[in-house]
């Protein structure tokens, strides 16, 4: 049969399929989504400036954006905002850094090998399930108040969803990629570098966000719970004194961190993109 006369060998009409439909996005468009995201930003402060500055029994709970962005100019020029910052920072860059480091290696290997992931799943779930607070009491009594029990605590909510992401994206590398390396001969460490871990890493990067969220949490329940320290002991400082605009700023503050934190992998997503080539 010929490939192009859309017939069978009995004759009997064929009926080619359809190429799909592939919706394409104007490039010229692209430029309306920044002043969408400015103006959704817009409205959100200005309904927060709007129905700020209430007061119950006489306490300010709800200061105004202008009193938060005032006090957060006072907190720049505080030079204890800025200890308190290295300090919070310090404790985040050691849990996240030892997160990387045990949480992928475990994850690759959860997803290359079957009888690991069957093995080591259920403790991830219920790392995954579990909340922090019952574990805190636990952490002190092993580690301490110091800055071990709050790396421990950045540690244990950001790894399992690091590990989770891994072993899924590692399980799911096409196997043909994985033959074309064994049929060049590589071996076990070249094929896991140079084959496994380039396809894996949209979806380790993806563990890699998810973690560092998870990270800014237990960095902020460690300060608040386990150790009145960093940003966190300003926190409780700012709501014993009921200095709401305070407050509020260093919340603020700490979600500067937490975005920064991502930004940072986004930036190394796309690094990536020249290995993955």
């Amino acid at each position: 049969m010929d490939a192009g006369d859309g017939t069978s060998p009995g004759g009997a009409a064929v009926v080619q399929p359809r190429p799909a439909l592939v919706k394409v996005r104007a490039p010229g468009r692209e430029w309306w989504f920044l002043p969408l995201r400015i103006l959704s930003v817009v409205v959100l402060l200005g309904a927060w400036q709007a129905f700020g500055g209430q007061e119950r029994s006489g306490i300010e709970f709800l200061p105004r954006f202008s009193d938060v962005v005032q006090g957060l100019v006072s907190l720049v020029q505080d030079d204890e905002f800025w200890r308190a910052t290295r300090d919070t920072v310090q404790v985040l860059v050691l849990g996240y850094a030892l997160t990387v480091v045990v949480g992928i290696p475990i994850g690759v290997v959860m997803g290359a090998k079957h009888i690991v992931r069957r093995a080591l799943r259920p403790l991830v779930g219920i790392l995954l399930a579990t909340p922090i607070a019952p574990l805190v009491p636990i952490l002190i009594i092993m580690l301490g108040i110091g800055i071990s029990a709050r790396v421990a605590t950045i540690f244990i909510l950001a790894v399992p969803i690091l590990i989770e992401n891994t072993a899924a994206s590692v399980a799911t590398v096409p196997r043909r990629l994985v033959d074309m390396g064994h049929s060049f001969g590589a071996s076990r460490r070249q094929l896991a570098m140079a084959v496994i871990v380039p396809a894996s890493l949209p979806g380790i990067f993806a563990g890699l966000r998810l973690a560092a969220g998870r990270a800014v949490v237990g960095m902020v329940v460690g300060e608040l719970i386990i150790a009145s320290a960093g940003l966190g002991q300003l926190i409780q400082l700012y709501s014993t004194t009921f200095d709401a605009p305070k407050l509020f700023a260093t919340v603020v503050a700490v979600l500067l961190i937490g975005l920064g934190a991502v930004q940072l992998v986004q930036i190394a997503e796309r690094r990536s993109g020249r290995w993955r080539r």
